[in-house]
């Protein structure tokens, strides 16, 4: 087995929210799931948190670094540093920033992680709803922090090894209902100035997907898809257009377009129709947006006919197009 920090964290925190997850939208977290829950985000929030310390020096996860070899680190046999201990380098040898609130649930976590394993989670916090609450902050952090301090630090072949893991987390986060809460709140002050160019995410069905620039950036599960690549599962999953499985393929390495051409950038991604976070904003609603520059404009109607966009002077149903064939007729 081979198990680098970064993909052994990942594949802990993986478990933990396959255990919060209910194999049915609905159901209850039974106990047990949340006992290995806890456990296992224990342990990958410490295995990410190390691989951070060792990506700044890898003295740094022993108790002490004066005292550190190489083949202590290599045959797993060092005394590591605590949580605590942990925490405190990141934020004075490291630099990393790591706030009060984020450093008090993650030592809250390592401590009902000591409870569950001696002896058992009692007392007035031992309730599903706290224990649901206390993860969803933790993982809010940890994908933050992963975000942030550790997958711009790996290479691209080491990306693509931790993606399949990274997929599969990012859909079952999709189904913790208290970590969506938590996230988005916390995602508000970023989002606001930015609604009318942020729209639903295909990946996670959130409206955290800000529109602008060669690569979207999804800020609730961290996708970063093309600009063809949004306009393709905008098409499909907002607007319900037909986009076959080949097209999704061309568009992923930037050859074809759906959009029309932006009048500010000149590129071929204006959608029309578009549903963005700021909808029903001062009476607006749908727009056109040019998934590149982020330029929002008036949307064009519909054919009724065709079902192509198209300007209209007047009262037009249709394009001229097809109101000269309707006249004909």
């Amino acid at each position: 087995m081979h198990f680098p920090p970064i993909a052994n964290g990942l594949d802990y925190l993986l478990s933990a929210t396959e255990h919060l997850a209910p194999d049915l939208v609905g159901d209850p977290v039974s106990e047990r799931a949340l006992k290995y829950a806890i456990l296992h985000l224990a342990a990958g929030a410490e295995v990410l948190l190390k691989a951070r310390l060792q990506l700044e020096h890898w003295s740094l996860v022993f108790k002490d670094p004066g005292q550190a070899t190489r083949k202590a680190l290599e045959s797993g046999t060092l005394t590591s540093c605590t949580p605590q201990e942990t925490l405190q380098r990141l934020r004075d040898i490291a630099g990393v920033a790591i706030g009060d609130k984020d450093t008090r649930t993650l030592t809250q976590l390592a401590q009902h992680r000591n409870a569950l394993q001696h002896y058992g989670l009692t007392g007035p916090t031992a309730t599903v709803g706290s224990v649901e609450a206390r993860t969803a902050s933790v993982l809010d952090f940890l994908i933050r922090f992963l975000d942030e301090e550790l997958l711009p630090a790996l290479t691209p072949d080491e990306l693509v090894s931790v993606q399949g893991e990274m997929t599969t987390i990012r859909r079952k986060l999709e189904s913790i209902e208290s970590f969506t809460r938590k996230r988005l709140k916390r995602l508000h002050a970023d989002l606001e100035p930015v609604r009318a160019h942020t729209v639903r995410c295909g990946d996670c069905f959130q409206f955290t997907l800000v529109i602008g620039g060669p690569r979207p950036r999804c800020h609730f599960c961290w996708s970063n898809p093309s600009v063809a690549y949004a306009l393709a599962a905008h098409a499909l999953f907002e607007l319900g257009r037909r986009v076959p499985d080949a097209a999704f393929e061309q568009l992923q390495t930037g050859s074809g377009s759906l959009g029309e051409t932006c009048g500010s950038c000149g590129c071929d991604t204006v959608m029309h129709g578009v549903m963005t976070a700021a909808y029903g904003d001062d009476g607006g609603g749908v727009v056109a947006l040019c998934f590149f520059c982020a330029e929002v404009s008036a949307t064009k109607p519909t054919c009724l006919v065709c079902g192509a966009r198209f300007e209209q002077v007047g009262n037009e149903l249709g394009c001229a197009s097809c109101m000269r064939e309707a006249e004909q007729q």
